[in-house]
């Protein structure tokens, strides 16, 4: 029976966890959409497709690292469903989330031997925001569209049944199902990642253990460790034959040139994810910096029994009663093996330090688990260890959560980070469009989709030859093609940059609306005649201008993107590389005068091959080519002499 000390302990160390979750949950919901970081915003575009297609494969879907399946997308779904604001679903969402972070986080701490109160100290220590930004430690596991929660979860609920008693209960089999559904979708969302550097290390060490005799291989532990493995594989199977392409297995080994820098940005980046390597100088001794000191002194204690921990195990002396904490030694000193030997410095100019996340919780859990054990003899210690202790986290907890406070509603009186984006929406909302058409960046684009959800934001990209091309990193193809844009719409671009930097077709059309925070406002006063398709690679119909992205021309275009031929005659317009999803119906329009015909339209296939040709008669004209699926180049020849106006290329799928 638990004594009176112990059960104020455990009720005090609860109601703190109660109260960081309560704090989490009331910030999110204050800030609303303020902290959306454009890679938040591609999952929350993503996560209104995937309910609006019903399909959690979203047909025509770009997608760009992940399939943005393992994170709270699926949470969120049912409560955008009932709310259609996806700011309030992935808020909902993530309070579900917290919930099972504590429940994990007190069932592993649990099943390593450890007292409730040792479970709720592991709770509040994993669930301080040391840091907020769009790849900070509480924007990865707690805020927005969590991406690394789940991917992180998995190796610790891996520990936690292989922990378990060699005669597992109803509840552990449910547990394993649920493990094993996770592992599936991370293998299918996010490849090999999570059973590359969170699943193997766990699984290793069971394996050393079974050999020395230390457990017991029962068909529940073979399940397990099989059954990761088969999820992880079916994932990526069933990923690769949907015919989806990510980026979640592009890190590569580092070379000669790279390896002393990546190694040494490595362990600084571990100290960024807590928030200890800050951009502009702190004094030490004000508020900010004597929080700096705090989670300093946290970052060093956990790699301090960390170590110790390492050494004692290495040498044989691990008391009993820490041997379970081995499994979180293992994910961190794994996790930091496979970051020094890869080149992880692709987006971030040090390192891309959340990929530390992986280790760095399992070794606050540690912490959590191990200190106590640490400090038990003397008595004396034991106790000052306790008063010390208990101060200094709630000292931390304290600063912490006013530095995430303080990064959000700012002395400036801005309110996050997307104040601008805000404003930009508060005028769009006065325009009567449902498109927008964004060319001043691609985060603009995503965060403006995730505000206004009602409006198709789509971003424009300047290219050599001027004319613009829509682009999507994180939405559907076929809104990248221009024939979707048949009504009038918004333009955004930037007040630095000027209305003048816009493609001379689409500022011909455009008014002035108004102006916010860098940007200006237009609207067009027809269809945008925007477009970044080329050829039919999807959907059912399709539309080219003369100068889209990858044609080549003879000539000048006009205010309408149609091409003015000069009388040299010969090629005047020749296609890229065309991909045909299906059978397609190629028409040219082409005007000109005197009678007869004027010249020919060719297909090409990927020789230069002739597969079909048509002439083309003088007039007003609509030259049409029937093409197969695959790919192939349209050429247009026109003879000497002979001047055209050439307007837009469409294309129909046939079946």
């Amino acid at each position: 029976m638990q004594s009176k000390r112990e059960r104020l302990k455990i009720g005090f160390w609860w109601a703190m966890v109660a109260a960081q979750i309560v704090f989490l949950c009331l910030v999110a919901l204050r800030a609303g959409g303020a902290v959306i970081d454009n890679d938040a915003a591609k999952v929350y575009t993503h996560m209104k497709a995937i309910w609006e297609s019903g399909s959690l494969v979203v047909p025509d879907w770009r997608y760009i690292t992940t399939m943005e399946l393992d994170c709270t997308t699926l949470l969120a779904l049912p409560f955008y469903g009932l709310t259609h604001n996806p700011i309030l679903a992935f808020w909902c969402g993530n309070v579900v989330l917290l919930g099972l972070w504590a429940a994990l986080l007190a069932f592993l701490v649990r099943r390593m031997g450890g007292s409730p109160a040792r479970a709720g100290l592991a709770v509040l220590a994993v669930l301080l925001p040391y840091e907020l930004c769009s790849v900070g430690y509480w924007n990865m596991l707690f805020l927005n569209a969590s991406q690394y929660a789940f991917k992180v979860m998995l190796p610790l609920l891996l520990a936690a049944l292989l922990l378990g008693p060699d005669r597992p209960r109803r509840r552990d089999w449910g547990l394993l199902v649920v493990y094993l559904a996770g592992v599936f979708l991370t293998g299918l969302s996010s490849g090999v990642y999570v059973a590359a550097c969170g699943l193997a290390p766990v699984l290793c060490l069971a394996g050393w253990e079974w050999l020395h005799n230390r457990l017991t291989a029962t068909p529940y532990r073979l399940v397990c460790a099989g059954g990761s493995v088969v999820a992880t594989l079916a994932g990526m199977i069933i990923q690769s034959r949907l015919g989806i392409v990510t980026n979640a297995t592009s890190m590569s080994f580092n070379t000669l040139s790279t390896l002393r820098d990546n190694a040494a940005n490595c362990v600084i980046a571990f100290f960024r994810l807590f928030g200890l390597v800050p951009e502009e100088a702190v004094t030490v001794f004000s508020l900010a910096g004597i929080s700096l000191l705090l989670r300093l002194v946290l970052v060093a204690g956990i790699l301090f029994v960390c170590l110790r921990l390492t050494a004692w195990t290495l040498g044989g002396k691990l008391p009993e009663e820490l041997r379970p904490a081995r499994y979180l030694t293992a994910i961190f000193w794994w996790n930091l093996g496979v970051l020094l030997v890869t080149n992880t410095r692709y987006g971030d100019p040090y390192f891309e330090y959340r990929y530390h996340l992986m280790g760095a919780v399992p070794l606050l859990v540690m912490g959590a688990f191990a200190l106590p054990v640490l400090v038990r003899r003397p008595v004396r210690l034991r106790r000052l260890s306790a008063v010390g202790g208990t101060a200094f986290l709630l000292a931390l907890a304290l600063l912490v959560n006013l530095d995430g406070v303080r990064d959000i509603w700012r002395p400036d009186g801005a309110i996050g980070d997307n104040g601008p984006e805000r404003e930009l929406c508060g005028i769009i909302n006065t325009m009567d469009v449902e498109d927008v058409i964004v060319a001043a960046g691609s985060g603009t684009t995503e965060i403006c989709a995730a505000l206004d959800p009602t409006r198709r934001y789509i971003t424009l990209q300047e290219t050599e030859s001027g004319s613009g091309e829509l682009i999507t990193w994180d939405g559907y193809y076929t809104d990248t093609d221009g024939l979707s844009y048949d009504q009038p719409a918004a333009v955004i671009c930037q007040e630095e940059k000027g209305v003048d930097s816009l493609p001379a077709f689409l500022a011909d059309q455009c008014t002035e609306v108004g102006r916010t925070s860098g940007y200006i406002v237009l609207r067009t006063d027809g269809a945008p005649l925007a477009d970044g398709m080329a050829g039919l690679p999807y959907g059912q119909a399709g539309v080219d201008y003369p100068d889209s992205v990858y044609y080549t021309w003879t000539g000048t275009i006009d205010a309408e993107r149609r091409l003015h031929t000069g009388e040299a005659g010969g090629e005047v317009l020749r296609s890229p590389r065309l991909q045909f999803h299906a059978d397609t119906r190629i028409t040219l329009s082409c005007e000109s005068e005197g009678s007869g015909t004027i010249g020919t339209l060719q297909l090409l296939d990927s020789n230069g091959s002739l597969l079909a040709e048509a002439q083309v008669p003088a007039g007003e004209a609509q030259v049409t080519l029937d093409a197969p699926a695959g790919y192939g180049t349209l050429v247009l020849v026109l003879d000497p002499g002979t001047r055209a106006v050439v307007g837009p290329i469409r294309f129909d799928a046939l079946n």
